[in-house]
């Protein structure tokens, strides 16, 4: 089945502009099986001292869309998105989380790269560069503290995939693809192909682990061993 892993709704991330239900109802309508919910976590949503309660609330949307998606015969995982600026300004989505590491965590966006993803892997949790090649204030961070890099299919950074699969491919890394989903007005049907027996965040970052990422660019679908053929 095809998915997202890169969608945001409006009961946590400001910038989006649908709600849960609604993202849920146009990903159906796109021809999608599923997607993960990548709410932001950014200092400029709350105060440091008021993370614990924040994760509860990426929580508690995350299961109001889960409940809403079973009925639909759509599968909802869940992720985060988090934003940091040491040692300077990038968005991190990642993979694998449950509400026990969300819950549990420090506050998130206080992290440097390099502390965010010590943390991460010692919980078995993907760390993957938002669209790293995003207008002056993005670029690609330090490749020894990531897994990988995204594939962005929003019109602006879409132009920029070969830059982020040479990247990667370069670095020895995954790569994933995504929409950074928004808005109904957005259209574009790409992502992840992925078996339909899927039903966790963690099985969708063991999948990427294992190497048998497929990635589906507006109907051109490629693998890992593809890509790097056409370097």
């Amino acid at each position: 089945m095809l998915i997202d892993p890169h969608v945001h709704s409006n009961e946590i991330s400001r910038c989006s502009h649908v709600s849960i239900e609604t993202l849920i109802d146009t990903k159906i309508a796109l021809g999608y099986g599923g997607a993960v919910l990548t709410n932001h976590c950014q200092q400029w949503y709350y105060d440091e001292k008021d993370h614990r309660e924040n994760m509860q609330k990426h929580i508690d949307v995350f299961h109001q869309g889960k409940e809403y998606a079973e009925k639909k015969g759509f599968l909802l995982m869940l992720g985060i998105e988090v934003t940091i600026t040491d040692p300077r300004y990038s968005d991190w989505l990642l993979y694998g989380v449950d509400e026990e590491f969300l819950l549990s965590s420090p506050c998130l966006y206080k992290f440097s790269q390099r502390e965010l993803y010590e943390y991460c892997r010692n919980r078995g949790v993907l760390m993957i560069q938002a669209h790293p090649y995003r207008g002056e204030t993005h670029r690609p961070m330090d490749p020894e503290f990531m897994d990988g890099v995204e594939i962005n299919c929003q019109p602006g950074d879409l132009p920029k995939k070969d830059q982020v699969i040479d990247f990667a491919v370069s670095n020895n890394m995954l790569l994933t693809c995504g929409v950074d989903f928004h808005d109904v007005s957005t259209t574009i049907r790409a992502g992840m192909e992925v078996p339909n027996d899927m039903l966790t965040s963690a099985d969708f970052a063991a999948y990427l682990k294992s190497g048998k990422g497929v990635m589906d660019i507006e109907g051109n679908v490629m693998t890992y061993e593809q890509i790097r053929k056409s370097l």
